[in-house]
């Protein structure tokens, strides 16, 4: 099942994730950042990191190791 994370907003280019089981990102709202984080990963299942209130943490398809946005995590949601 597919999860979709809102980041509040705070003036960035995108709002919302889309990523699929395993937390790669297959889309990203609204769509004029997919080339940058397009393919990256989400902790989706880690629900010491993924909770809403918390920066969201991301790792980069080419690295191995997460870092934060500085963007907090508005709402999660199954799709």
């Amino acid at each position: 099942m597919s999860k979709k994370v809102t980041l509040v907003d705070s003036g960035q280019d995108f709002q919302e994730f889309i990523c699929d089981d395993a937390g790669k990102i297959i889309k990203v709202l609204p769509d004029t950042e997919n080339s940058v984080w397009l393919g990256s990963y989400l902790p989706a299942n880690d629900i010491q990191l993924m909770q809403e209130g918390k920066y969201c943490a991301i790792r980069r398809s080419d690295s191995s190791s997460y870092g934060y946005l500085r963007h907090k995590i508005e709402k999660i949601e199954e799709i």
